[in-house]
């Protein structure tokens, strides 16, 4: 074999090798990282058969108002067992078994993250305290104004920082706005997936359940 020829050789060998090992780092793949189910990442804030089941009557209910659009199928099965109006325990056990199988899912799935918080998780207002409910009206909130107007701003739960920040120096002052934006305020953190008690809600946005009404509603049973 000729000097040249050999050194030619050579040099693809070297050559060879290295493209070998550069393709075979090219083939390992990169860990994936861990997947964050809806069960990690909100645990304090999932369903199940041990809580109330009022609960789950409750989210059947959202789940088979006109406007809810849900996307896992036994979601939609549930909203369509719903609406027949016999099928109540058939709609609540589908609408269980979508939920049960959404907890194991990535929390990156945008259908399954719209599903899961309007249908299949707690959120701030079912854990409103038992004999109190969510306030509904402006002058729910009348009551608040001298705890309000005294709270440390940069205390409050951010949501309420605005509300805040309209108020006048005196409750007549500020009638109509810190009222009504508390009120919006208090709608909005009501939906939110609960994870903790949030104290300032509780405060500002829940009131004292009415007994009349509750005596009447249970008279009216028969």
């Amino acid at each position: 074999m000729g000097k040249s020829l050999a050194l030619t050789l050579g040099t693809l060998g070297v050559g060879g090798a290295g493209i070998g090992a550069a393709g075979a780092h090219l083939l390992k793949k990169t860990p994936e990282a861990p997947k964050v189910t809806f069960r990690d990442k909100y645990s304090k804030a999932l369903l199940s058969d041990d809580i109330n089941d009022a609960i789950w009557t409750t989210k059947l209910t959202a789940l088979s108002d006109s406007a809810s659009s849900p996307k896992h199928p036994d979601l939609v099965k549930a909203k369509s067992d719903k609406g027949k109006g016999n099928k109540e325990k058939e709609a609540k056990d589908a609408l269980k078994k979508g939920c049960y199988e959404i907890y194991s899912r990535s929390v990156e799935g945008q259908d399954d993250f719209s599903d899961f918080k309007n249908f299949c998780s707690l959120n701030n207002g079912d854990k409103i305290d038992s004999g109190k409910v969510l306030v509904d009206a402006d002058t729910d909130l009348a009551s608040h104004w001298s705890t309000f107007n005294a709270a440390n701003r940069d205390s409050l739960y951010k949501g309420f920082r605005e509300a805040y920040d309209s108020k006048g120096s005196s409750e007549s002052e500020s009638e109509g706005q810190w009222k009504s934006k508390m009120l919006q305020k208090c709608k909005e953190i009501a939906k939110d997936i609960f994870d903790d008690p949030i104290s300032d809600f509780n405060t500002y946005c829940t009131k004292t359940k009415n007994a009349n009404a509750g005596a009447a509603a249970s008279g009216s049973r028969p």
